[in-house]
């Protein structure tokens, strides 16, 4: 008899044999007894009469007994692995009846889910035509309040026009702010900010060339076509964060028609250091580029701010220049990484700003981005690293004497540590002491060559500036001149990049997309590196 299961998908075969020699010798018992009881059939079969010797008749009872116990022992194993394949094969039966009744209880749940959301979205799109139909109410009733409120500041600026006091300062400021809230108002309620800022700046684009085919001034078109961005970079930063600016002469008023670029400054709190340097101007409206740089500004304030990114250098860097007809803006902040996993920063809802009683709204890079894309222009993000260097360092001491120095910078976990050559183990700073007080220091490493000088005479602390970053901190003892000590500097943080067509560019057709190639980063290196000004 053969036996076919089939469990986990896999046959596989039994067979399971009845004692069928057993029985067959039974016969052969019983025809020989009957044999050896009876002599006249003992003459009819043609066998040697020794054959039926009754001492034979022991040997096959013993021989039936030792076959039967074999077969019968061989029969019970087969019974019982059969049986144990049958119960497996019945709880594998069992085991995928509750499978299929799991599947079909996530199939209900999955069904009852996507109905769920399909109400929810038909619900979201109701409440987003609600919200349009809002939004253009908003954007109608909007109109006829800001007409109201621009012609009465412009009322009251023309009738202190010949006041220069604080009346007249205080119309313009509220004038400028009216007309910064209403294209807040008219951006947020568009259905496409890059496609309103876009049509804007092609509109701008329009009447310039309409003026220069007629020859008349800028200043008799509708709308103002272009706008300075290096004075929206500056009202950003004073009117929209209150920042106080001091320049390096902090004696000097900003003034961008009289300034020597490029221009550095900073702010009263140290939490910024900004570098300027001259550009041309940018078509469309100054306001939708100060939207773009508060954003930006406020993330990058957000995460500098918190007590695990403070730094001794300035935490938030920006550098603006031009370069091939764009506009170039690098916002550098220290802060986390953006990770892979979190990198769709720019989309609509998504936020990294999860702390206790704080929750991101996901919107700030969002319009950046849109805001970008509405001038043409390009946006990324780079992830900046503490790097391994070597430092070369050359010591002036008042006695002419000249110390040579060979420092390691090595990052363990991310950090960056530092030791002399000739030292076994990095630690987290180096101090020196001279035998004469330290006038001065050289340095140069092996990625860049070209060498920086600090005067110690000027000031005590030298933060040494590699591609733009401040990367080791070099600081004189204020009591003992001739004691030195070295740090090195955790510049792990994110770096925005920006590239907008200028006027002169868009005019002539160009692009802003982003160029690596080594013309362009040279000019960024001449640019962005501190040391060269």
């Amino acid at each position: 008899m053969e036996a076919g299961l089939i469990n986990n998908n896999k046959k596989f075969k039994l067979k399971l044999y009845y004692p069928i020699v057993s029985l067959a010798l039974m016969l052969l018992f019983v025809v020989y007894s009957l044999l050896l009881v009876n002599a006249d059939l003992q003459q009819h079969i043609p066998l040697p009469k020794e054959v039926f010797n009754p001492k034979y008749y022991g040997y096959l009872i013993a021989a039936i007994l030792v076959i039967f116990w074999f077969e019968y022992r061989y029969f019970y194993k087969r019974k019982k692995q059969i049986q144990a394949k049958l119960n497996h094969l019945w709880l594998g039966k069992q085991q995928l009846q509750q499978r299929a009744q799991l599947s079909a209880s996530h199939t209900d749940k999955l069904k009852l889910f996507i109905s769920d959301k399909l109400l929810e979205y038909i619900e979201y799109d109701e409440k987003y035509l609600h919200f349009k139909s809002i939004a253009a109410e908003v954007r109608h009733n909007g109109v006829i309040s800001f007409d109201k409120v621009q012609s009465a500041l412009l009322e009251s600026s023309k009738n202190n026009s010949s006041n220069t006091g604080a009346s007249h300062n205080q119309s313009l400021d509220a004038l400028a702010a009216m007309r910064y809230l209403w294209d807040l108002l008219d951006l947020s309620t568009t259905d496409n900010m890059a496609i309103h800022i876009g049509n804007h700046i092609s509109h701008c684009e329009e009447l310039l060339f309409q003026a220069e085919l007629q020859e008349s001034s800028v200043d008799d078109l509708p709308i103002q076509p272009y706008f300075i961005p290096q004075k929206a970079l500056l009202d950003t930063l004073t009117n929209h964060l209150e920042l106080q600016l001091l320049e390096e002469d902090q004696t000097k008023v900003i003034n961008l028609d009289k300034v020597n670029y490029p221009l550095r400054l900073n702010d009263k709190e140290q939490l910024f250091d900004i570098t300027i340097n001259h550009s041309d101007r940018l078509l469309g409206n100054a306001n939708h580029f100060i939207l773009l740089l508060e954003n930006l500004l406020k993330n990058a304030r957000f995460f500098a701010t918190k007590k695990q990114y403070k730094s001794a250098f300035n935490p938030i860097r920006i550098q603006q220049w031009e370069s091939e007809q764009c506009l170039n803006i690098k916002l550098y902040n220290r802060g986390p990484h953006i990770l892979e996993e979190t990198a769709q920063v720019f989309q609509l809802g998504f936020t990294t700003r999860r702390t206790k009683g704080h929750h991101g709204k996901g919107l700030g890079l969002y319009f950046a981005q849109q805001i970008v894309q509405g001038f043409d222009g390009d946006i990324s993000f780079t992830n900046i690293d503490n790097q391994d260097d070597d430092y070369y360092l050359r010591i002036e001491l008042a006695n002419k004497e000249v110390q040579h120095l060979h420092i390691l910078q090595r990052c363990e976990e991310g950090m960056p540590l530092i030791k002399l050559i000739e030292s076994d183990d990095y630690a987290n700073e180096i101090s020196l002491q001279e035998d004469s007080n330290i006038v001065a220091v050289e340095l140069s490493t092996t990625a860049h060559t070209k060498v920086q000088q600090h005067s110690f005479k000027e000031t005590k602390q030298w933060f040494v500036n590699i591609e733009g970053y401040p990367r080791l901190l070099i600081q004189q003892d204020t009591k003992n001149k001739n004691k030195l000590t070295i740090k090195p500097l955790n510049i792990s943080g994110v770096e925005f990049n920006i590239r907008l067509p200028t006027a002169s560019g868009r005019l002539a057709g160009e692009s802003a997309a982003v160029l690596n190639t080594p013309d362009v980063q040279g000019l960024q290196d001449k640019f962005l590196n501190p040391d060269d000004f």
